[in-house]
């Protein structure tokens, strides 16, 4: 019977690492790849002898998932994250579908539940989302190290499931504001420096800021939501806002210069004026 290689990348995630590997212990191959955690993540995993666990360095993309693809033992593979964890129903059906010889898709789009601060909410919320491809074959799964792009798919043969209220892949993300704003900053960081042309990235950045205001007015409608739809509103519109500041920064940004210059001139007239007075000691 044909089983499913999991796959995920972790950093200090000792508070949610024990319910993802319950929730996935069912695969013959689970791999964790963790990035030099300074929590006890890595203790937690070891009480799974089952588990393959892969020690790597700190980096702030998530290029290290292609360690453990490199190393699958199945043809099928489902690439997730500590915040995921999966109905039992769900496995059944997968398993099912992939060991049925007339399948012959390559791709899985997953029902795919997302929570956003604890709110669930497929139609208005901005990061609803349906479906999500996340089970391939191994052989058209296609790597990258860009944040947010790390791994994708060359195929058009997608399997696409209904959504489900329950039987779902469930991701609870964004559990506080702190940890939201946390990898704000780090992932809209990491994104502009993707661009080295000072024109296009502004363009490109502001284009993307607009597009995110278009979609919770006009598209989505999450204000309709009342005052959780205006958070989400803000909360999402932010991730670009941010986006757009670290792309101004990186190019028009003078903070570090200025005031280098300053703090170096107001020195210099302090050391001045203390030869001087020197002087007439």
């Amino acid at each position: 019977m044909k089983n499913i290689t999991v796959v995920t990348v972790v950093f200090n995630e000792e508070k949610r690492i024990e319910t993802f590997i319950k929730s996935f212990l069912w695969s013959n191959d689970l791999i964790i790849i963790d990035k030099s955690s300074t929590d006890s993540t890595r203790e937690i995993i070891r009480h799974y002898p089952s588990i393959t666990l892969i020690d790597a360095p700190y980096s702030d993309t998530g290029s290290e998932f292609k360690l453990g693809i490199d190393i699958a033992k199945n043809e099928w593979l489902m690439t997730l994250t500590a915040s995921d964890i999966i109905h039992p129903d769900l496995v059944e059906k997968l398993l099912k579908l992939i060991n049925d010889p007339s399948f012959d898709y390559e791709a899985v789009a997953l029902p795919f539940a997302m929570m956003v601060f604890g709110i669930r909410e497929v139609k208005r919320s901005p990061w609803g989302a349906a479906t999500k491809e996340l089970l391939y074959r191994k052989n058209v799964i296609k790597t990258s190290s860009v944040v947010h792009e790390e791994f994708s798919h060359v195929s058009r043969k997608i399997y696409k499931f209904k959504y489900s209220e329950y039987e779902n892949l469930f991701h609870l993300t964004h559990e506080t504001l702190e940890t939201f704003f946390e990898r704000h900053i780090r992932y809209t960081r990491l994104e502009s420096n993707k661009y080295s042309d000072c024109s296009i990235a502004l363009k490109s950045s502001l284009k993307e800021l607009i597009r995110s205001v278009k979609c919770v007015t006009l598209k989505r409608k999450t204000f309709l939501l009342g005052w959780d739809g205006i958070a989400l509103s803000l909360a999402y519109v932010s991730y670009f806002i941010f986006k757009f500041l670290f792309v101004w920064e990186k190019f028009r940004g003078k903070g570090r210069s200025e005031y280098s210059t300053i703090r170096s001139d107001i020195l210099s007239l302090w050391e001045r004026r203390d030869k001087k007075e020197n002087l007439y000691d």
